[in-house]
């Protein structure tokens, strides 16, 4: 039986093939075939981790309700209630 091969064949216009090729051209011959296997596997694990996170924000955002909170301060130029209290009195 014969084996899968793999070819990459870069765009070099892209920037981000081009980033690429620089990184595999850096990889000693021999151990290219993993640093591509480590490579595709460690992108399919973070959209998985990415998905998953996504999912659980989802629900987590569908359980709570967020509400604006009223500020327990009176602001800096209310008239304090004493005042108030004493002009009520004239």
């Amino acid at each position: 039986m014969k084996r899968p091969q793999y070819v990459f064949r870069p765009n070099l216009n892209d920037p981000r093939h081009r980033r690429a090729w620089e990184l595999l051209q850096q990889m000693p011959s021999a151990r290219r075939k993993e640093f591509l296997v480590q490579s595709i596997l460690a992108a399919e694990q973070t959209d998985r981790l990415e998905k998953s996170i996504r999912k659980v924000v989802r629900e987590e955002l569908q359980a709570t309700s967020i509400t604006t909170s009223v500020s327990s301060q009176p602001p800096a130029n209310a008239i304090p209630d004493s005042a108030l209290d004493f002009l009520n009195s004239l």
